[in-house]
Formats: C-alpha cells, sequence, structure tokens
C-alpha cells in the first residue's frame, strides 16, 4: 500500500563544489528527510557540503561521472561518450542494490538519471536549475530529454520553465533556510577579515564564472566610491572548473583596487552576506533563479541585480526597497542603484542585526510533496511523463 512504501531517492548530483545547486540539494535532502526519505546522493568526489548533507540525513556514494562543458575539447567529449555508458550502469547497479523509489537528477546539465531511471524503471524526478544559453544544440537535447525521460520537472523559476516545452513541469522556488539566513548574523564577518565595522559594504557571493558579471562590479568601483569615498567591496566564491585563469585576472584586477577584499572560496556565506550593506548579482547572462538574492533578502540586505531570469520574480514580488534591477553591462547604473540602496551615514552591526527580513519564504514542504504525490499517483514505469504539465511557485 502506498501508505507504507518505503520512500528512497537517490539524486545524482554530478559535479562536487560549493554552489547553489549544492546548497539547494542540502535543503532538499533536510525537507525530504523530515518528510520520511531515505536520501542517497551519487557525486563524483566528495562534496564540500558533505557535513551538511551527511547531518541532514544523506547518505554520499562516489560514482566516477564526467561532467558537461561548454568549453570540452572533441577528446573531451569522445573521452565522456565513452565513460557515459559505464556511469549509468554504476548508477543502475546503486539504485537496484539500495532498492530506490525515485530518481532524481539535480541538475538539466546531469545526463546520466534519465537513463538510469529508464533502465530502474523508477520515475525520474528532474531539477532544471540552468537557463541554457550556451549551446543551442545542448538545450535542444535536454528539451527532448525533459519530455519523454522525465516523470516530472522541477523548474527553479518561470524562466527556467520557459525554455522546455512541452515538459511536465512544476516551479518550485529555492527558498533559504531562516535558521541559516538572518539579519541576526549581522557582525559576525567583518572583524575576522579585517574590514571596519563602520564602512558601507557592497559584495557579491558565488562561484566565479564568465558570466557572473565581477568584472562589471569592479568595473563599477570607481563610481562607488566617487559618490560614497568610504565604501568597501567584497567578492567571496570559489572558480568554476576551468575558469581559473579568468578568476586569477579578476583577482589582479581586484588587488589593484583601494577597499576591495578578494575572499574565494567561503563556507560562511551567511555571515557575509549578514554583514553587508547591499549585496549585488550583476550576471551577463539570465540567473536561473538566483539563490544569492533571496538568501540576502531573507537576511535583511536589499540587492541589485542583473533584469534577466529568476531575479525579475523575485524582486518583482519584493517589497519597495528591497532592491533594484539594472541592464547588463552598465557599471555606472550599477554603482548608481548601489549607491541608492546603501543607508546614510555609517554602518553598524546592531543596525544590519535590526533590519527587517526582506522575503518571507513560500510554504514548507512544498518540494516534499512534489515527492510524495510520485508515490500517491498512477505512474508509468520507464520511459514518459504524464501527459499533463503543472506550474506554480512554492
Amino acid at each position: 500500500m502506498t501508505a507504507t512504501r518505503t520512500k528512497r531517492i537517490l539524486s545524482i548530483q554530478p559535479v562536487a563544489e560549493r554552489g547553489g545547486s549544492d546548497r539547494a540539494l542540502v535543503r532538499l535532502v533536510r525537507s525530504l528527510a523530515q518528510d520520511g526519505w531515505d536520501c542517497h546522493i551519487a557525486a563524483p568526489s566528495w562534496p564540500p557540503t558533505y557535513a551538511d548533507l551527511h547531518a541532514a540525513g544523506a547518505t554520499i556514494h562516489l560514482v566516477p561521472m564526467p561532467r558537461i562543458t561548454s568549453g570540452g575539447s572533441l577528446g573531451y567529449w569522445a573521452a565522456y561518450l565513452a565513460a557515459w555508458p559505464l556511469a549509468v550502469l554504476r548508477l543502475v547497479r546503486l539504485g537496484r542494490r539500495l532498492n530506490v523509489t525515485v530518481v532524481h537528477s539535480n541538475s538539466l546539465h546531469s545526463w546520466y538519471g534519465w537513463a538510469a531511471a529508464a533502465v530502474l524503471r523508477r520515475p525520474h524526478v528532474w531539477h532544471a536549475r540552468e537557463i541554457v544559453v550556451q549551446s543551442a544544440a545542448a538545450l535542444r537535447l535536454e528539451q527532448f530529454l525533459a519530455r519523454h525521460f522525465a516523470t516530472t520537472v522541477i523548474a527553479v523559476s518561470q524562466a527556467v520553465a520557459a525554455q522546455l516545452p512541452g515538459a511536465p513541469v512544476v516551479v518550485e522556488y529555492d527558498e533559504p533556510d531562516p535558521s541559516e539566513f538572518f539579519p541576526g548574523k549581522g557582525g559576525r564577518f567583518r572583524r575576522p577579515a579585517g574590514i571596519p565595522d563602520h564602512v558601507p559594504l557592497v559584495g557579491t557571493v558565488g562561484r566565479v564564472d564568465t558570466w557572473k558579471g565581477i568584472d562589471t562590479l569592479l568595473d563599477a568601483v570607481g563610481h562607488l566610491q566617487a559618490g560614497r569615498p568610504d565604501v568597501q567591496v567584497v567578492i567571496a566564491g570559489g572558480t568554476v572548473a576551468g575558469k581559473e585563469e579568468f578568476a586569477r585576472g579578476l583577482e589582479k584586477r581586484a588587488a589593484a583596487l583601494s577597499g576591495v577584499h578578494w575572499l574565494g572560496e567561503r563556507a560562511d556565506a551567511s555571515e557575509v552576506i549578514a554583514d553587508l550593506d547591499v549585496l549585488v548579482l550583476a550576471s551577463t547572462e539570465p540567473e536561473p533563479f538566483g539563490l544569492a538574492v533571496v538568501e540576502a533578502l531573507a537576511s535583511g540586505v536589499p540587492v541589485v541585480a542583473t533584469a534577466a531570469g529568476g531575479p525579475l520574480e523575485i524582486l518583482g514580488a519584493a517589497p519597495a526597497g528591497a532592491g533594484r534591477l539594472v541592464a547588463p553591462r552598465q557599471p555606472e547604473a550599477l554603482a548608481a542603484a548601489v549607491l541608492e540602496l546603501l543607508p546614510p551615514g555609517p554602518s553598524s552591526a546592531a543596525r544590519r542585526q535590526a533590519r527587517p527580513v526582506l522575503r518571507t519564504p513560500g510554504a514548507a514542504g512544498g518540494l516534499a510533496a512534489v515527492f510524495d504525490r510520485l508515490l500517491s499517483e498512477p505512474q508509468r514505469r520507464g520511459r514518459g511523463p504524464r501527459s499533463r504539465r503543472r506550474s506554480g511557485a512554492s
């Protein structure tokens, strides 16, 4: 009977990095574990979030899985195609050994889960966390696979859902954990980082990639300091694999600018965010969602973001004063928007801690309910999703 069925998920995480999808996976595991799911994660190496995943109730299994990349050479793709069947076979064996109920792919760019689920004849939940602009061919392939090999596609925003016509899509926003992101964490980060408590502080928190607009933020520093000479800037986040040379160039630029702090990868993102006066997300391509945006708003920090993708949805529903939207690659406009949001006078830990929350998460349990429906509704085993399209926001 449905009420007594084991609820066991195998989530396939094709990369092991400290990024938005990894942080969101921790929250997904927490939600599912609280709902009675036995959570297992297949990853190519031990993820940086291992301790958080383990504490949330997940068991990690190492499965070699080459990642896809737009910068791969012909030789790289040949090696990927040669390794793909073996990776799927390993996932199938793992799924059989665990007797999983559902297979979950934690990225639209994870091309293993659909095949493993089809062989296992289990429902496949595909988490779409990307807006695909790098390759039209990859987008067409992922659209086809989502239509024919997903029982449910969870899109992290309406912008992501719009690129998957005909797929069985439900929109569920990734929400920050209010016990992790809240204004009261203000005052913990600055002193150890050597940043005075009183200076206005602007920053970006997220992985360093070519499209994240960090170069635009650096171009805006001069305009910012022309308006507020005491403003300082922090850039926090690890570098996406393959973009190390680009990141070194940005770090060198940052080092030449007064009042700019290049922090690298951090495990204390919630404390960094809570000590900002304004968070910037200056992406040059549309953000699929913008997890840092909702984390900042939950911490009482106003946001300046590029007017495309997820931030349009997030800030469009936020209260007045929560943020500004600007065009991409416009450092002067970016600086002007930041200056509008900076509070007059000096900053202080007490003021930052007293800020109101600017975003309240949606109803709890939305993601768990999506997975639970797979047990309560009739499912077609193997190939083919349900025929209807669902959409909505948590």
